[in-house]
């Protein structure tokens, strides 16, 4: 049995490190769209939106905030591709072809997915240091935590992506993943406010948010980044995204081998 694991993880580990090979080749054009998206949030809501009465440091919340979720997006972008090979070519069942569990190539997407979008997430932290310099202090953070939340939450993130991939039927129904799933998942995800002040605001309504994902990552991120006890702990979090990380990956992959036949 053992023995198998261990087959299993190189097969798993050489499909994985194959794309990350891909994904080096786009990596600096794809650091330069997320630096200039990271630009933009933090001009407008570290330097202009305080002038007409946001908190002095909604900057380095909302920094820290699109660090934790810009990878939701990244991943979000795979369902296509994902959707588009299993609508046409199905090169897909090549890699099921190897010596390997269906389970364990649809996990090795996923957690291709995760890393891809983990990386773009550490390389923005050091620009967000020079877009806000003095407003962002990095001795505050709690590097392990932060660390344990971006693993989870770009792990979610793949697995997530993977589960929308399982749930749509055709390319065409990939008109309604905006404006039906990401967009009110970002919007009402903690973006732009905390839990607590939801939760203030209405205890109703603040336990509905919990249902949301994003909550988690956006809530445990600015948690481990801003040192403030104003947002839930990281080890709420970091359970909730454990937990759903398995739940979305487990039906992703259950519902993708019945769709392709494979065991």
């Amino acid at each position: 049995m053992l023995s198998r694991i261990l087959e299993y993880t190189s097969i798993t580990s050489k499909i994985i490190l194959h794309d990350l090979k891909i994904f080096r080749k786009e990596l600096f054009g794809k650091f330069i769209d997320l630096a200039i998206l990271l630009l933009t949030n933090v001009a407008v809501f570290g330097y202009f939106m305080p002038q007409y009465g946001a908190r002095a440091d909604f900057g380095t919340f909302i920094l820290v905030g699109a660090i934790a979720g810009y990878g939701f997006f990244e991943v979000i972008g795979k369902v296509g591709v994902l959707l588009s090979d299993l609508e046409t070519d199905r090169t897909i069942l090549h890699t099921l072809s190897l010596p390997l569990p269906a389970a364990w190539v649809f996990s090795s997407i996923a957690i291709s997915w995760a890393i891809r979008s983990l990386i773009n997430s550490v390389l923005l932290f050091p620009v967000g240091k020079l877009l806000l310099w003095t407003q962002f202090d990095l001795g505050k953070i709690a590097y392990f935590d932060l660390l344990l939340m971006l693993l989870i939450s770009n792990l979610f993130f793949g697995f997530f992506a993977l589960w929308l991939t399982s749930m749509f039927k055709k390319m065409s129904d990939l008109g309604h993943l905006y404006c039906r799933v990401v967009i009110p998942l970002y919007m009402f995800g903690g973006y732009f406010y905390t839990w607590k002040s939801v939760y203030e605001l209405s205890p109703f309504l603040g336990y509905i948010s919990l249902i949301n994902p994003l909550t988690y990552s956006m809530d445990g991120t600015r948690r481990a980044g801003l040192a403030s006890d104003e947002y839930l702990s990281v080890a709420t979090c970091f359970g909730a995204l454990t937990l759903l990380t398995i739940l979305f990956g487990w039906h992703a992959i259950h519902s993708l081998k019945k769709r392709l036949d494979v065991v």
